[in-house]
């Protein structure tokens, strides 16, 4: 995703499902906190965006500078969440895999033969026509 993939004119549609989940989203939290720990300032404060969210069910238009600015604060963050998740899964999954591989001394792709002059495998041709129409 880049910067210009940004919605800075959205539809009425996704910003009706943006005030509804808003809406969702920030009534539960309320909830949770009265009745966790009482009505204190962030349920109140959770109730007053969940207002956002009815306003954004009703009146979708409204809720678009809200909407533009949640994700111009989003993408960044799901850049560097999404960075940091693939580095995780190479350096910790592909990275050990691959020294595992060298040390072992398996070769799953055959490329260690050094006299030959290509590494082309000859495979047997199917004698089958039907074959052809059925490729997968």
């Amino acid at each position: 995703m880049r910067w210009s993939d940004i919605p800075r004119d959205p539809p009425r549609r996704l910003l009706r499902q943006f005030g509804g989940l808003w809406l969702v989203f920030f009534l539960g939290l309320a909830a949770w906190q009265s009745l966790a720990h009482g009505l204190s300032t962030t349920s109140v404060l959770a109730a007053a965006v969940a207002l956002l969210g009815a306003v954004g069910l009703a009146r979708p238009r409204v809720v678009r500078p809200v909407f533009v600015g949640w994700m111009m604060l989003a993408f960044p963050l799901s850049w560097l969440v999404s960075h940091i998740a693939l580095a995780i899964v190479f350096y910790g999954f592909f990275t050990p895999l691959a020294l595992v591989f060298r040390l072992s001394g398996r070769d799953p792709l055959a490329l260690k033969r050094r006299n030959t002059e290509s590494y082309w495998q000859p495979r047997p041709q199917a004698t089958d026509v039907r074959r052809y129409f059925r490729q997968f």
